[in-house]
């Protein structure tokens, strides 16, 4: 066995958080094919090597290892990502932010640099550093350790071991594996009882030391707008409407609404809040904004996407006559009389409509074909944005705001009333009672794409006021319903995710979990 003890767990950590796989790098690409080359040291993927294959597309690279049990179907899916943020936040430590060795005596020789509240936990645990050495490169280590132990007969069923890319940005990665464990169930006539992640335990606030296990992961939506002014010159400003008072006005009535917050016993989203808001000018001129951009993070458990889409309408018209209010009593104000404005309000499948009924279907589809092409060096929100603008080129009267949704797009899920969840948890919290139930990750992860939450009205809803819908960007609901695996998250205990102090506990991470993890396979192999 080569990945069963606490020394031999951090040694294969090191190795995989040496590997800078940051987001959308080449090393991101190539990271499951040293992963492969570490599986190759297993005899049963040298004995069935077609168990064990790397997926590579522009849309995503991924691993996949199958461990097969002679005589049963049930198959536990492993999901997890190899992925990681950028280091420059480390500063001058960025040249050893993937050096798990050398970072780890840096801050055991300088306590000082890690925050004060920390220390005395610090102190007291056998800690070890490094970027993705808790997010999530310690999930995939003890993941790999189960999976030597089913190599060699050890587990009561089949394991499907799924590391995929992305899922820091777009989560590109488990979209695209989607289609390969569907294959491989329908193949392989395999019976998936359960969906285990191992993404870390986070914490509720900086001060909490709690570990939890997570029986579904929240739900993020982005709504975005695009504002349309009228143009005036700086000195006739009540000539026009500004665009970005109307992002303001949006702003203020949506930033921080706790009509958009939920609370489900204990656990409450994070507020509504906005992650972008910009004037659209490239250079400067004595001109007003004509146009405003503006996107917002929208987190959610159990509200459909229709029922917070009709509340974000409802606050977008509400904003435009706040902006309409706010012109009004300035210009009387100024003694001026202001222009007869109004400010319609379109969703993305509003405009999209007017425009094909303009210059057709054929030409409407050609204009996003060729506005994409133009813009293959932005994101998919700057993507998104620029065929909004396009399409609004095509409304002569202003002002107006366009609703749309930016990627990604995750459901949030939840098996807390799965029989067979309820019982691992409950059978998690026998083994060590620390361990407390949470009913959705708060860190968002790919489990929101591994069992079916989304009604066909809602994908309906977001595919047809999405721009890059089937243009870059889809989500595959249909292979999803397929699967519909119950879910469940138990991985390892750290700190600091995203931040330079990123950091992994040892002694539950690598001594208690591998253990606790095998006994709830099995126990799930036995109830299932």
């Amino acid at each position: 066995m080569i990945w069963e003890t606490k020394p031999q767990l951090l040694d294969l950590l090191s190795r995989l958080v040496s590997i800078p796989s940051v987001s959308g790098t080449e090393s991101e690409a190539i990271f499951p094919d040293l992963l492969e080359l570490e599986l190759k040291n297993l005899p049963y993927f040298q004995q069935n090597a077609h168990h064990l294959n790397v997926h590579h597309s522009p849309d995503g690279s991924y691993l996949t290892a199958f461990v097969e049990k002679k005589g049963t179907k049930k198959t536990i899916v492993m999901i997890s990502h190899f992925d990681v943020v950028g280091v420059e936040d480390y500063g001058q430590l960025k040249e050893i932010a993937f050096n798990v060795e050398k970072l780890t005596e840096l801050y055991n020789e300088n306590p000082e640099l890690l925050p004060e509240p920390f220390r005395e936990e610090f102190r007291s645990g056998d800690w070890v550093f490094g970027r993705g050495a808790m997010d999530m490169k310690a999930g995939i280590a003890v993941q790999l350790s189960l999976l030597e132990k089913a190599s060699y007969g050890e587990i009561d069923g089949n394991l499907l071991f799924v590391t995929v890319s992305d899922e820091e940005v777009s989560s590109k990665g488990m979209l695209k594996a989607i289609e390969e464990v569907l294959r491989l169930k329908e193949d392989l006539g395999l019976e998936y009882v359960l969906c285990l992640n191992t993404e870390p335990s986070f914490k509720v606030h900086p001060h909490d030391k709690n570990k939890y296990m997570y029986t579904g992961t929240i739900g993020k939506m982005m709504p975005s707008f695009y504002f349309a002014g009228q143009e005036t010159h700086v000195g006739e400003p009540f000539a026009g409407l500004n665009a970005s008072l109307m992002a303001a006005a949006l702003t203020m009535e949506l930033e921080l609404n706790s009509e958009f917050s939920e609370t489900i016993g204990e656990e409450r989203t994070s507020a509504l809040t906005n992650l972008m808001m910009r004037d659209l000018k490239e250079f400067y001129n004595v001109q007003t904004p004509t146009s405003a951009v503006a996107m917002f993070n929208l987190l959610f458990m159990e509200k459909s996407p229709g029922e917070l889409t009709e509340g974000i309408l409802k606050a977008t018209h509400k904003a435009a006559n706040m902006a309409l209010e706010h012109y009004r009593e300035k210009a009387e104000l100024a003694g001026v009389k202001g222009l007869p404005f109004t400010i319609d309000v379109y969703t993305w499948e509003d405009l999209y409509a007017e425009v094909v009924k303009a210059i057709g279907l054929d030409e409407a589809q050609a204009l996003i074909e060729a506005t994409l092409l133009a813009a293959a060096d932005e994101d998919e929100r700057g993507k998104s944005l620029k065929v909004v603008q396009q399409f609004a080129s095509y409304i002569e009267k202003k002002p107006f705001i366009v609703f749309y949704f930016s990627p990604p797009f995750y459901p949030a899920v939840s098996s807390r009333n799965s029989e067979i969840v309820q019982s691992l948890a409950s059978f998690v919290k026998s083994e060590i009672s620390e361990i407390q139930e949470r009913k959705f990750f708060q860190g968002l992860c790919d489990l929101s794409y591994a069992t079916s939450s989304t009604s066909e009205k809602d994908a309906k809803l977001l595919a047809g006021n999405m721009p890059l819908y089937n243009n870059g960007y889809t989500i595959p609901f249909e292979a999803i319903q397929e699967l519909d695996m119950p879910v469940f998250n138990l991985g390892p205990y750290g700190a600091d995710p995203h931040q330079k102090t990123e950091r992994l506990e040892m002694d539950f991470s690598f001594g208690t979990l591998p253990d606790l993890l095998e006994k709830l396979v099995q126990h799930a192999f036995r109830i299932s």
